[in-house]
């Protein structure tokens, strides 16, 4: 039995040193020159949407012999890079990227010291709006314009506005003829106070110049996080 054993067991130790020896080989194809080195990777890469551009953000916090970044996107056709002066600490990077079609893009973030050797890369994905995300935007329904000759006032009935909207601009004509401007904002308190503020269904628009009309716009972000604030096409309306 233990003759049995030995013949099988001789020939698994040749194939087992064998296949070993044949991964040293193949590591050894890529080790050639010595070790990989890599620098260390960017830490909370953050995409900013904005209009027809892009606001990166990430922090540097490992690997002091950082000097530059490589920011690639548009599927790795486009590229830009960026001068870095380590701090000792954490540093963060930002970076604006213009002049972008409206698309959905993946970033992809490399970081690199004086020797070329680079990190592996960190990515994130965003978005840069423009003329077609414009387009889908429309002002904010007005129910009612009326005014009030008693407090020399006009107020204004609002339908609803979706949670895109930051806040109505009004413009309008006071009593003297100077064109006056009034910013509604959501501060209204919700039912539920966990709930964001409210828009109030209306507006007052003190000093009103009777037989004048008021013109109106509606400012969106796309998200809370956008760096810049989208307009609808100034609308007039009547107060009767």
């Amino acid at each position: 039995m233990k003759n049995i054993k030995a013949r099988w067991l001789l020939p698994a130790m040749v194939l087992l040193l064998t296949a070993c020896s044949k991964m040293d080989d193949t590591y050894r194809q890529f080790l050639d020159g010595g070790e990989i080195i890599y620098t260390g990777k960017v830490d909370f890469l953050e995409v900013f949407p904005g209009k027809n551009r892009v606001l990166l953000s990430w922090y540097l916090v490992s690997d002091p012999k950082i000097t530059m970044c490589r920011v690639y996107w548009n599927q790795r056709r486009d590229s830009t890079e960026v001068a870095v002066k380590r701090t000792g600490g954490t540093d963060t990077i930002r970076l604006i990227l213009d002049k972008l079609p409206e698309n959905i893009y993946t970033f992809q973030v490399y970081t690199y010291d004086n020797a070329g050797h680079s990190s592996v890369k960190e990515e994130a994905i965003g978005n840069a709006y423009g003329d077609a995300y414009i387009s889908t935007l429309s002002n904010r329904p007005v129910r009612a314009a009326k005014y009030d000759a008693a407090k020399n006032e006009a107020t204004i009935w609002w339908f609803g506005v979706n949670n895109q909207v930051q806040y109505v601009e009004v413009l309008y004509t006071n009593s003297a003829g100077m064109e006056t401007k009034v910013v509604q904002r959501a501060d209204s308190v919700p039912e539920n106070p966990r709930d964001p503020l409210e828009f109030r269904a209306s507006l007052k628009l003190p000093d009103y110049k009777a037989g004048t009309s008021f013109r109106f716009r509606t400012a969106y972000k796309p998200v809370k996080i956008a760096i810049d604030t989208f307009y609808t096409a100034y609308e007039t309306r009547a107060v009767q």
